[in-house]
């Protein structure tokens, strides 16, 4: 008897480690430039200047820019910004000394991004965006939909 209801543990045990889950990765829809910044409590362009990654899996990267222009919000000269550990939560990756188009929110008091953003790695310089600085194939009705662009300082 006593054998039986190992066995049946061992099994239960077994169903409960070997049952697959469904694994759910980062998924979203875009919405427009426009519509971007209205959600967005800050939006500049910058170039990357540091990373410090995340303490634990579950704690946020976090990346420095050297802003030169802003869309949305006042950030200052230097900008730092979390993000997810990994992509299946969402997570970005930014290149250090590339220039981008960062759109962030606010998490917890701090300034916050993720895939779902819709960060856009931009020629390097520190003018203002034009069409040109765009990578290929974008719309360029994303400069209008920025609106005017502020030096940083």
């Amino acid at each position: 008897m006593l054998r039986r209801i190992l066995v049946v543990l061992a099994l239960a045990a077994g169903t409960l480690v070997f049952s697959s889950l469904p694994a759910y990765a980062c998924k979203c829809g875009l919405p427009s430039v426009k519509e971007r910044v209205a959600n967005s409590a800050v939006v500049f362009t910058g170039r990357v200047t540091g990373y410090r990654p995340a303490e634990s899996v579950t704690g946020r990267h976090v990346y420095t820019f050297r802003a030169d222009h802003s869309y949305k919000g006042r950030p200052k000269a230097v900008v730092k910004v979390g993000t997810s550990t990994h992509s299946a939560a969402c997570g970005v990756t930014f290149a250090r000394g590339a220039r981008y188009l960062v759109f962030t929110y606010k998490s917890d008091g701090r300034l916050t991004t993720g895939s779902c953003a819709g960060n856009i790695r931009v020629a390097k310089g520190t003018k203002a965006l034009t069409a040109a600085d765009l990578p290929e194939g974008s719309d360029p009705a994303t400069i209008r939909q920025l609106g005017r662009a502020k030096p940083v300082r």
